[in-house]
């Protein structure tokens, strides 16, 4: 459902841009009114907003809605700012500039830029070993011996997927250091550092946790002392309890987040014709504290203005963060580019943008009921900051205005050639999906094939997907070739990686799948043979049935990993629920391996029907499709995922 409301959305936005855009150069008559990146003066932009909100069904939806703040800048000078919606609907309480939103992944540029001041200071070396910085065995779950440099965690390739197990506290008391959070949670290694790219929290926290130990500060006192007080940001906190800044933390609590539900509502007309409509309902989720342990990846809570404040550093020619010119320069130079282009997939942390007539750079953030939005030019010094207490109304509409709308042919030209991607062609799956333990199968289930694609070639191994000419937001892809012989589609700091041979492996997970189901009806039809006196047991028979169980639990508890993860208010599993799960797959997996043994001796031993082998024979199949997924999926392994 939240799919097809972001589709409706889109198609929304993407119609009233197109009519929207088109005007812009009839409100230009002034020659020396400062022009957006987009080449749209300033004043017909905040002209046509003001209309926009000025529209009587807007103005009674900002009463009924989620709140949705934007800002827009020009260097110093605030030139727009856009405050919709409520904070609280239930008690009409309308966003303005005291309300305060969690920022998200916003908050892992606060580390990055940590980072690059304590590089610039000659503290921390981006190419060295991070293993330098730490205890002795920080690490448990390493697969490689590679180093692992904060060049590579900046560029999200430290070899890590997304964290398994839940890190969010509910009672700060049970507040872990960051460096216990960090070893308690700490993800399997599943890649080799420098090579793939796999958007990581944990790792961004681990950065995190490397400006603490290197510059002897707490590291949310550091922040304070070196990002927020140089800037003046008195609204904003770096803690995961808020105790760094109580203001914030009274403002917080006072925002409510909320969910689009959609549902149909059916209306007759006068003339009796009744039709349906679809109605959008706001869902309140209550606070939706994201009190995460490791607070580093996304922490950050604090108002529209002071994000603006700390967007507005980055388009400064005083560089207030850095003591260095150059410092900020390389910030934002890129430090992995697509294919041997100059056009950056992503800038030492912060996301590259491309629009038709500039290049953007900034961050996004989502939290459990909070989403963001930052984007900045440094040339043209425009930029665009968002924030909002709902999850489906991501606060990113006004940087089409300021920026425009990517066209597929500033890249490709009028005449394009088409990229052919058969070389290429196989299944690939996200990076960011977990790869080891137990959530090792849902990979498997995510991966999608190449081979529709259409593709029209930008340079050598790097692509568009192409739709149209005048087509907007077309994405760029570049081709990697790794050392494993696998090769991967990179955007930005995501890529998909390649997965060899994966039909059979899908065709074990759906047999494994089969043969708990086969299982339950087994069970039942014996159940009813017995009753009716018409079984004939097999040797062993108990162990038989006890495999048979064993296989419909086992399939029982990669359904609840499903189903916690998707249900749950948390961002994982948690430890208690990892190892109960791990132990049921470890007992189950024993009882599979026992009545495949059991049903290996039926069917070698004499028996009086002939369908005696056939049963046995089925018994063995399917408890070793079920041992087999078992191992190759880690369904047991709770210790190292």
């Amino acid at each position: 459902m939240k799919r097809i409301l972001r589709k409706t959305a889109a198609f929304f936005a993407a119609a009233v841009l197109t009519v929207c855009t088109q005007p812009f150069t009839a409100f230009a008559d002034d020659e020396d009114d400062l022009k957006c990146p987009s080449s749209a003066t300033v004043s017909s932009v905040i002209s046509l907003l003001k209309k926009f909100d000025a529209y009587p069904d807007n103005i009674e939806r900002s009463n009924k809605s989620s709140a949705n703040v934007q800002l827009i800048f020009h260097g110093d000078e605030i030139l727009y700012t856009r405050y919709y919606g409520c904070t609280n609907i239930e008690e009409h309480t309308l966003a303005d500039e005291n309300s305060v939103f969690e920022w998200g992944s916003i908050s892992k540029t606060f580390v990055w830029v940590s980072i690059m001041q304590l590089w610039e200071q000659g503290k921390v070396d981006l190419e060295t070993d991070i293993r330098t910085y730490l205890h002795d065995n920080f690490f448990e779950h390493l697969k490689y011996d590679d180093p692992i440099t904060l060049m590579d965690i900046m560029n999200h390739k430290g070899g890590w997927c997304e964290k398994f197990y839940d890190s969010t506290s509910e009672d700060m008391a049970e507040m872990l250091s960051l460096e216990e959070a960090l070893k308690n949670v700490e993800p399997a290694q599943t890649y080799r550092p420098g090579e793939v790219s796999s958007y990581s929290n944990w790792a961004a926290a681990l950065a995190g946790l490397i400006v603490q130990r290197v510059s002897g500060m707490d590291y949310v006192d550091y922040v304070h002392k070196n990002i927020f007080e140089p800037l003046g940001m008195e609204h904003t906190s770096a803690g995961p309890d808020f105790t760094d800044n109580p203001w914030v933390r009274e403002q917080r609590i006072k925002t409510i987040c909320y969910e689009i539900e959609l549902n149909n509502k059916y209306v007759e007309s006068d003339d009796g014709l009744i039709t349906e409509e679809i109605i959008e309902e706001y869902k309140s989720k209550g606070n939706c504290l994201f009190n995460d342990q490791i607070y580093p990846c996304g922490s950050i809570t604090g108002t529209l203005g002071d994000l603006a404040t700390y967007a507005q550093a980055f388009v400064n020619d005083d560089h207030p963060l850095f003591k260095n010119a150059e410092t900020q320069e390389k910030l934002l130079s890129g430090s992995s580019f697509y294919g041997n282009t100059d056009i950056p997939s992503f800038s030492y942390g912060f996301d590259v943008k491309e629009y038709n007539y500039t290049r953007t750079f900034g961050h996004t953030g989502a939290t459990f009921g909070c989403v963001a939005n930052m984007e900045f030019d440094p040339v043209s010094k425009f930029g665009v900051v968002g924030l909002s207490n709902c999850r489906d109304d991501f606060p990113s509409s006004l940087c089409s205005y300021v920026f425009g709308r990517l066209k597929a042919k500033k890249y490709i030209g009028k005449n394009y050639e088409k990229f052919d991607l058969t070389p290429y062609s196989g299944y690939y799956s996200d990076t960011r999906t977990h790869a080891a333990g137990l959530g090792k199968f849902i990979l498997y289930m995510d991966a999608f094939s190449i081979d529709n694609i259409n593709a029209v070639k930008v340079a050598d191994k790097v692509f568009l997907e192409y739709h149209s000419e005048d087509y907007y937001d077309d994405t760029i892809f570049g081709i990697v070739e790794h050392s494993d012989g696998r090769r991967g589609i990179v955007n930005s700091c995501s890529e998909y990686l390649e997965i060899k041979y994966y039909i059979p492996k899908l065709c074990l997970l759906a047999g494994f799948m089969i043969c708990g189901i086969a299982s339950l009806f087994i069970l039942l039809a014996k159940r009813k043979l017995n009753k009716a006196g018409k079984a004939t047991p097999l040797s062993f028979a108990h162990i038989i049935t006890a495999g048979q169980f064993a296989k419909i639990v086992s399939l029982a508890a990669i359904i609840s990993i499903v189903v916690i993860r998707i249900k749950g208010d948390n961002d994982g599993l948690t430890k208690t629920e990892g190892m109960v799960i791990g132990i049921t797959q470890i007992v189950c997996m024993v009882l599979c391996v026992l009545a495949l043994l059991a049903s290996a001796y039926s069917f070698i031993a004499k028996k009086k029907l002939p369908y005696g082998k056939i049963r046995s024979l089925s018994c063995f199949t399917g408890n070793l499709i079920t041992v087999s997924a078992m191992i190759f999926f880690e369904m047991y392994n709770f210790w190292c995922c």
